[in-house]
């Protein structure tokens, strides 16, 4: 074995630790909590004045809704 192979595991190690170790699994987000979010969005962006993005948020934000929930919608979320 060369003299550097231990100190390079060593380095390797340390440096994939925090991505292995140190990161807890992120919680699933409920419909309703995902729907809460997507109105949020949206209302902020009404609330900025800006209907084109309050738009595209409304569209990008019910189809990643649609496909993470089985097809689901936000019936609470209306369009700008």
């Amino acid at each position: 074995m060369h003299r550097s192979t231990p100190l390079l595991v060593l380095s390797l190690s340390i440096a994939l630790a925090p991505g292995l170790l140190g990161t807890p699994a992120r919680a699933a987000m409920t419909l309703e909590q995902a729907c809460t979010k997507f109105s949020g969005k949206v209302n902020d962006a009404v609330a900025g004045g800006d209907l084109v993005k309050a738009r595209k948020i409304y569209v990008e934000g019910g189809k990643r809704v649609a496909s993470r929930f089985n097809g689901a919608t936000c019936p609470n979320v209306k369009a700008p």
